[in-house]
């Protein structure tokens, strides 16, 4: 008799672009690579724009950093407080989200897109978003708390001062959009040239590799690697910055954007809230 795999709690908000790379990746994750592989995930959402990510109990249980996503699990000793740590967790019972024949690759790929500052290329020339981010954290450093919850608040607002406030220095922004744009290139010669991205076409890669499949290295089912792409571009395009991203790589995000996977996750929403 096999038993029932635990229950893995996923932590994130719809508008956090981790969460929804992590959420697309799990809607196009493909079977389990056996029946007690099957992970059950029930989505849990935290609302960061009422500061729940903040909160005592969230900073100390569930990610110091005070960001989403995170995994959780009996199972697991501790919480998976990264995007690409839960990737990986997941692909080791999901083989289609890393497959074995491009691993390196794709592993490669997924740590320089997530090299990337997004809040940096998402909020150029708006200091005052960061400021705002130190700002809550501050209130909370004010108040009457106990000294492990100082601790921990303290903890958090060292990472907006690293990640955001510093990510928004003179420089910076253009620093990472340089950065992006070469990425960009790099996935566009592993991308087959045609693809409808229904499994079976055919197509040849931008270098000229013939390949079975419509997605990056001519792979016939997505890999987390697309699935992250994906997201990233819709991404630039809702914060205006859609010339970061080459028109070949824009014309299969759109194919990607047109399957149920990608409508199941984002249910109309752009991945930034709308003011």
């Amino acid at each position: 008799m096999v038993a029932t795999p635990a229950v893995h709690t996923l932590y994130h908000n719809p508008f956090s672009i981790c969460s929804l790379m992590v959420r697309y990746t799990v809607a196009l994750r493909g079977p389990a690579r056996d029946k007690a592989s099957e992970i059950p995930i029930q989505d849990q959402s935290v609302d960061i724009f009422h500061e729940e990510q903040l909160s005592e109990h969230f900073l100390r249980n569930i990610n110091p950093k005070g960001q989403v996503p995170v995994l959780t699990s009996p199972t697991l000793g501790a919480p998976i407080a990264d995007s690409m740590d839960i990737t990986r967790y997941l692909a080791k019972y999901y083989p289609a989200i890393i497959p074995a024949s491009y691993e390196k690759e794709i592993n490669e790929r997924l740590d320089a897109l997530h090299a990337l500052n997004y809040f940096s290329l998402s909020f150029p020339g708006r200091d005052y978003v960061a400021q705002g981010f130190k700002a809550a954290v501050q209130r909370r450093l004010d108040g009457d708390i106990s000294q492990a919850y100082r601790d921990a608040l303290q903890y958090k607002m060292g990472i907006i001062e690293r990640d955001k406030i510093g990510g928004l220095k003179p420089g910076a922004p253009e620093a990472m959009d340089e950065r992006a744009r070469n990425l960009m290139s790099d996935f566009e010669r592993i991308l087959p040239k045609q693809a409808s991205l229904q499994a079976g076409d055919g197509g040849q890669t931008s270098n000229g590799t013939t390949s079975s499949g419509p997605w990056l290295f001519g792979l016939t089912s997505p890999s987390a690697l697309d699935a992250h792409l994906v997201v990233f571009v819709a991404r630039m395009r809702d914060v205006g910055r859609a010339n970061i991203i080459p028109e070949t790589i824009s014309d299969y995000a759109d194919r990607a954007m047109a399957l149920p996977e990608w409508q199941a996750v984002m249910e109309g929403r752009k991945t930034m809230i709308e003011a």
